[in-house]
């Protein structure tokens, strides 16, 4: 990365154990943005989602979300979780039985663990013990053999932590509370499937008429025949839809008229526009793109990743995307790009990182790295 940057990366690497179906994995290099690509099954939405929670600094609404997210909890019309303690949390554990003592560590590579977020899983704590550790609520009850999550982050030789435990009449998670956490990194999460009206709408009110605007319009750009000039939202409430304005024609049409590619593609870059000096997180990046933009898309990504200092963690099926993506690496020597292929050997996962001049190789040879 050239030194120009505005500030180092928030991952230059990663480490994550005992997280869902990773007993052990580590990515020693990330770039401003990293493609991950693998077997079905072999964890790159897996190590999203570890990221994820580690921007989010493991909070119990960050879990919660991405819980939903898979429907591994379920939300019921009250808007409340149909779980009534924090064993829906063991899913969250490799193997989803947590023994005791039994923890999750996600954070960059670093001996001084500096920045490590852990999840413990707690049989049981007396209310004594939990006193010496941290203040209790005084409306709280500890009983015997209830479940707790105790997640904790090491500063150096000084460990940070809260409790999550159940004990409230209604017997549902309550929070026990926690001492200095840092503050969480913005994010936003792209899943698999293409965002709806809402979506969309919702990331363009946070910056129409700023000058992210045209750079947004500058992205869809890349995959339009005819030049958009304007974008707009129109309707209220529930009934609103994007509009766009085309360089030779009086009559603005619907954004999705375009096609999934140019909807996709406005999606992701004002995705990244709204996650400034954070994460996106995109599964599945090929989505709605088709294989000859996929160079132009990536293009697009790298860009903007630089322009608002955002990293993006991506992860592909597809060897248009890969091959998109090492010839937008190539081309945009100022952001550092990076591919990762997650391999699985006796059990063991490994991450095979292909860095720019690797790259070159990729996009010249049309060599097969999935």
């Amino acid at each position: 990365m050239s030194s120009s940057d505005p500030s180092p990366l928030h991952l230059p690497s990663l480490s994550i154990e005992r997280f869902r179906g990773i007993n052990s994995l580590w990515l020693p290099k990330l770039g401003q943005a990293t493609l991950l690509t693998g077997k079905n099954g072999v964890g790159k939405t897996t190590v999203l989602e570890a990221a994820r929670i580690w921007a989010a600094r493991g909070t119990m609404e960050s879990i919660g979300d991405l819980l939903l997210d898979r429907e591994e909890i379920i939300s019921e019309n009250n808007g409340k979780t149909d779980q009534n303690d924090c064993s829906y949390i063991k899913t969250l554990f490799w193997g989803r039985n947590p023994k005791k003592s039994d923890t999750i560590k996600i954070g960059p590579i670093g001996s001084d663990n500096s920045e490590l977020l852990q999840l413990t899983y707690v049989d049981s704590y007396s209310k004594s013990n939990l006193t010496d550790r941290l203040k209790v609520r005084k409306d709280v009850q500890i009983f015997p053999g209830m479940h707790h999550i105790e997640l904790s982050r090491k500063i150096g030789k000084h460990e940070q932590f809260m409790v999550w435990t159940t004990g409230s009449l209604e017997n549902a998670p309550i929070d026990l509370g926690f001492r200095a956490f840092l503050e969480d990194v913005q994010f936003i999460w792209l899943d698999a499937g293409l965002s709806g009206t809402r979506t969309i709408v919702g990331f363009w009110t946070k910056f129409a008429l700023t000058p992210t605007e045209n750079r947004a319009v500058n992205a869809l750009n890349f995959v339009t025949a005819e030049k958009i000039e304007r974008i707009a939202v129109v309707g209220e409430g529930n009934v609103q839809k994007m509009i766009v304005k085309m360089e030779h024609s009086d009559n603005p049409v619907p954004l999705r008229s375009l096609g999934d590619g140019a909807t996709r593609m406005l999606v992701v870059a004002s995705a990244i526009s709204c996650s400034r000096d954070g994460f996106l997180f995109l599964d599945e990046a090929e989505i709605g793109i088709h294989y000859s933009a996929q160079a132009k898309f990536w293009k697009m990504v790298l860009q903007a990743a630089y322009t608002n200092n955002v990293q993006v963690i991506a992860t592909t099926h597809s060897f248009d995307s890969v091959r998109g993506f090492a010839e937008a690496v190539v081309e945009n020597n100022a952001v550092d790009g990076v591919l990762v292929r997650l391999e699985e050997h006796d059990g063991v996962l490994k991450a095979i990182t292909f860095d720019e001049s690797e790259l070159e190789v990729v996009a010249r040879r049309k060599i097969e790295v999935r």
